[in-house]
């Protein structure tokens, strides 16, 4: 069968990019190095001089171990949407403590503000992402923008225009990660360390004791099955979000537990778009 088509390009094509390092951090008790490498979805063509959203995702892991391209299939369609999807990889608690991790993701910030016309991201729309693990870490990115944790400032800064949260620990004194199995044992403890004053460490290390005026809009999902991590975390970030005027959008997921696939379905991925398009476009 032979036929000829005339066929309407209703949208563009698409890159996915693997392996950029965005950072170069001590390894092997600091005697070494390693570089922290990230993927991104970004137009095929970049010469148009169009800029689009960028949301940088997290993966979680219980601090523990991430996979930053675990996630793909999930945000993929979402990119060719019209928002560049970066994942990044960060230090687990077993390479290096908090705050590591968190200078890691404000590393990642920088690096694609300062290289925004590269990947034709407008540097003035970008967003954080994460779920689990990879959540505290974005809730924490977003309240601490201009916060001293170890990185020197730049002129670019490491400040997001927005935060979705996935079911994360946002105050670490309030029995964050609940279940008790070898997989998630210890991973508070871990990720904070041994040493220093705990008490401090631990306050610093949760985003509810930096939620301002200042601080950027929230998307929050949590579940009510969730056994994992309990979703009074997530009603204590609604309601400091609410006290201090920020807008905080919360969807409870009824009967859904820890990192379930309902999470990641169309609906919610349309929600996160509007999300992004509403506060980019200055809705």
């Amino acid at each position: 069968m032979k036929k000829n088509m005339k066929v309407k390009i209703e949208r563009e094509g698409w890159s996915l990019v693997t392996n950029i390092t965005y950072a170069t951090v001590p390894y092997w008790y600091n005697a070494t190095f390693r570089d922290l490498k990230a993927s991104i979805v970004m137009p095929k063509v970049r010469e148009s001089g169009m800029r689009y959203p960028l949301l940088i995702w997290i993966c979680g892991g219980a601090f523990k171990v991430m996979d930053k391209d675990v996630w793909w299939p999930q945000w993929m369609e979402f990119a060719r949407k019209g928002v560049i999807v970066a994942s990044i990889e960060y230090r687990t608690s077993n390479e290096a403590v908090y705050p590591a991790a968190l200078i890691d993701v404000k590393s990642a910030i920088r690096y694609f503000k300062e290289n925004a016309e590269k990947y034709a991201v407008d540097a003035d729309n970008i967003f954080i992402a994460g779920e689990s693990a990879g959540a505290t870490l974005a809730a924490l990115t977003g309240v601490t923008g201009k916060t001293d944790c170890g990185m020197e400032d730049s002129d670019n800064g490491n400040e997001v225009r927005g935060v979705i949260d996935f079911y994360g620990v946002v105050d670490m004194a309030f029995g964050g990660i609940t279940d008790n199995s070898n997989l998630t044992a210890g991973a508070e403890e871990q990720f904070i360390g041994v040493e220093g004053n705990r008490s401090e460490l631990i306050r610093e290390a949760s985003a509810v004791n930096y939620i301002s005026k200042h601080s950027p809009p929230f998307l929050i999902f949590h579940g009510t099955e969730d056994h994992m991590v309990s979703i009074k975390q997530s009603d204590m970030l609604y309601e400091k979000l609410c006290e201090a005027g920020v807008r905080a959008d919360y969807y409870v997921l009824e009967q859904e537990g820890h990192g379930a696939d309902a999470f990641y379905q169309q609906g919610i991925m349309d929600i996160i778009y509007d999300f992004v398009q509403s506060i980019a476009e200055g809705r």
